[in-house]
């Protein structure tokens, strides 16, 4: 073999070096990288991830695309901080088609939850609407469930919005529930990591020109940094969870704490970013708890904390101080816009509840609609007529549109609620096994001045329900309520009402909370998939739950609320 030109072999060996140097690499096995160096991913970057990953979900080229059209199909139904997340990026967007629907949600529903109304007003106001429904809100809502509807109505009010409360009035309400131990709760007397960071991401805007808040703050500070857990993150209820970590991320933020520098809030070189990213899915959406599948709710929490993040980095201000809310435009809507039992339209409910049909019971009204269609139809054919008008693609048309109509008519199932409620429903000829369900209201009775509710406190005794693949618990209440005649006020998987007990009927926690088997899921009643044998209970309860056996025995989420288990 000829022996190679040295210029040649000068520039082969390297290269022939470099190649085996590669695929020595390639055979090596991937090591993971160290925590320090995951830490390395700035708030921006990592925002930029996750909304991409939300467009590429939602089947948008844009992020107006996506505004335009799944959020503002989830107008209503759970997407209000992903909106609001997006009216605080800093860039602007077209929020019409959303706020109008979010509108006709709130014409249509009954809501009485303070904190949701409160939610759904927060989020108007981030939007820039100028609607009554604000007014409403902040007239009737603050102080009537809880710290937390304190900690939104300051919120509302950090922002110009007036109300019989003042600003002063909520904030020294809001301090005063501040525990021994310097943090915050729903109930209780240890504070909760979620509930504390939200009572500071109210209370950050009072701090620069306030001492007495800025000492409340600096102690709900220092428990923080104790509880904080070693990768960064946080827990609530003795679950490591994002929510939590998302939360107190916000807080810092808003209060313009360097959360990536103060040695208060770095463990182990772990920072609160590290904490929070530690649940982000190779997907790139977030679960509630490690080793969890995607969780809608953690996933928009951490939305809103890196937004919290980018703002702070960017020198726009606390995520609560709302850029396009104009509190100065606000109008009266009068009573119609509180929507549902109120103004007359039936409840937020899945199952239909129609008044008398048209011209008494059963059928006939059909025929009666069917001839008035027809009549009208000779008449305009008639008119034509007489006008001169006699073309026959005319009379054609006329024609058509009455068929159309009639048809349209006969196709109407429009049932009277004795007609809808007590009926057998079809057997599901894909039935998979059967649940059992409950529905109670014991701790209620020693309320119940009425004497509406059943002595025993049972309205519901245990019934047998077949269930198809995908049966929520949501689905078997609905057919309960549907096969027993049992009056259902729920919509989009919140129940608020069940046989004429709602929500804050017997106190400012008090509500519906579900169970199965015995426990409290972690996770919504439209969201809990079933499986044979399970036990389901409904009861009313006056503490969140709280007073309820099954409490605690679950990985409960940071906040439950009420009527359907997920976080307010």
């Amino acid at each position: 073999m000829p022996a190679l030109h040295p210029r040649r072999r000068a520039v082969l060996l390297p290269a022939a070096l470099l190649c085996a140097l590669l695929c020595l690499a390639c055979l090596l096995p991937a090591a993971p990288l160290p925590a320090s160096a995951q830490a390395a991913e700035e708030p921006a970057a990592a925002l930029e991830a996750l909304r991409g990953t939300l467009l590429a979900g939602a089947d948008a080229d844009s992020v107006q695309e996506w505004i335009e059209g799944e959020l503002t199909r989830q107008a209503g139904q759970g997407a209000e901080w992903e909106i609001l997340a997006l009216a605080q990026s800093g860039e602007r967007y077209d929020f019409s088609g959303y706020e109008a629907a979010l509108l006709a949600y709130l014409a249509e529903n009954t809501v009485r939850a303070a904190s949701t109304r409160q939610k759904y007003a927060l989020t108007l106001a981030a939007v820039g609407s100028a609607d009554g429904y604000l007014s409403q809100v902040l007239a009737d809502s603050i102080g009537q469930q809880g710290i937390v509807s304190w900690i939104f109505g300051l919120h509302l009010l950090n922002n110009g919005y007036e109300a019989p409360l003042t600003r002063e009035a909520v904030r020294d309400e809001i301090l005063s529930r501040q525990l021994p131990d310097g943090g915050w709760a729903v109930t209780g007397q240890s504070a909760d990591a979620d509930v504390t960071a939200m009572a500071l991401q109210a209370l950050a805007p009072l701090c620069a020109a306030d001492a007495e808040v800025r000492g409340a703050a600096e102690r709900a500070l220092e428990l923080l940094s104790a509880r904080q857990l070693p990768d960064g993150d946080f827990s609530s209820y003795g679950v490591a969870n994002a929510e939590s970590t998302a939360q107190v991320l916000l807080a810092l933020s808003s209060l313009d704490i360097d959360w990536q520098s103060d040695t208060r809030f770095v463990k182990n070189g772990h920072t609160l970013l590290d904490g929070l990213l530690k649940y982000r899915l190779p997907e790139g959406v977030f679960c509630h708890a490690e080793g969890g599948a995607a969780d809608s709710s953690a996933t928009a929490q951490a939305l809103l904390a890196l937004t919290a993040a980018v703002r702070q980095q960017q020198g726009q201000g606390p995520l609560f101080l709302l850029d396009l809310c104009r509190p100065e435009l606000l109008v009266d809507a009068g009573p119609t816009v509180s929507g549902g039992a109120e103004n007359g339209a039936a409840p937020g409910t899945d199952a239909p509840v129609a008044g008398d049909p048209p011209g008494g019971g059963g059928n006939a009204w059909r025929l009666w609609v069917s001839l008035g269609i027809a009549g009208a139809a000779v008449l305009v054919c008639l008119a034509l007529f007489l006008c001169r008008k006699r073309r026959p693609a005319g009379f054609a048309a006329v024609a058509a549109v009455a068929a159309v109509a009639i048809l349209a008519v006969c196709l109407t199932d429009v049932r009277r609620p004795e007609d809808y409620y007590g009926e057998t429903l079809p057997a599901k000829e894909n039935a998979v096994g059967s649940v059992t369900l409950t529905i109670r209201c014991d701790v209620a009775l020693e309320k119940d001045s009425s004497g509406a509710l059943p002595a025993d406190g049972v309205l519901l005794e245990t019934a047998s329900f077949a269930i198809a693949p995908g049966d929520t618990v949501y689905d078997i209440l609905l057919e309960a309520a549907q096969t027993y005649g049992i009056r259902l006020d729920a919509g989009a998987g919140y129940v608020s009402g069940i046989a004429d007990l709602y929500e804050l009927d017997c106190g400012e926690l008090s509500g519906w909370v579900y169970l199965v088997n015995g426990v409290q899921p972690p996770v919504g009643c439209a969201e809990y998939v079933l499986s044979d044998g399970d036990r389901i209970e409904w009861h009313y309860s006056l503490e969140l739950g709280r007073d309820l056996p099954g409490y605690g025995g679950a990985e409960l989420r940071a906040l439950p609320a009420l009527g359907n288990g997920r976080p307010i």
